[in-house]
């Protein structure tokens, strides 16, 4: 497991006809990238875009600024608009992006590198671990048995590897 930084903007609130315009049925959007750009509205019509990721220890001084050129390629319509938050956090992704489930013990059980889908994964965690805790095991082996590999290189060479990884696929990204 890997940490990256990944980062998220919210605008002021779009005109009801903008808002509309840019996600006509409130649903949550992504695109097929490597390093993913997500977006939603917000009950009060404000874009949350999530896009951009960093592999050092700093986050950018302007957090806004920096996810909004993510959200330009996609909405170049948006330039005018201001951006009213910005924040940040790091995650854990593992080799394969799927979360990693395991045993320590008979009695110790995980659950982690959820890989930038925290929220739902997550929940699904909480309620195979709570299922096993009261003796139910099946649905979490499922989860348990699918391979997690560790990143290539050790402890030396697994970092720059990943920082590489990463900027070939965002270089990809961009070329299409």
């Amino acid at each position: 497991i890997m940490p990256i930084n990944n980062y998220m903007l919210a605008t002021e609130p779009l005109p009801e006809e903008t808002a509309h315009r840019l996600i006509r049925d409130d649903t949550s959007m992504s695109d097929s990238l490597f390093v993913i750009n997500y977006w939603k509205l917000s009950a009060d019509n404000r874009l949350l875009f999530g896009g951009g990721e960093s592999y050092s220890r700093r986050f950018p001084a302007d957090i806004g600024k920096f996810v909004r050129k993510y959200m330009l390629r996609i909405y170049p319509e948006l330039t005018d608009t201001r951006i009213e938050y910005g924040w940040g956090g790091t995650l854990a992704i593992t080799m394969n992006r799927m979360p990693d489930f395991g045993r320590l013990s008979s009695q110790v059980f995980y659950a982690h590198g959820y890989s930038g889908h925290g929220v739902p994964i997550a929940t699904l965690a909480g309620k195979l671990l709570a299922e096993v805790i009261s003796g139910t095991v099946e649905r979490f082996d499922v989860m348990a048995n699918v391979p997690s590999h560790t990143f290539p290189g050790g402890t030396l060479l697994r970092w720059p590897g990943l920082v590489a990884g990463m900027l070939f696929y965002s270089l990809r990204d961009r070329l299409g």
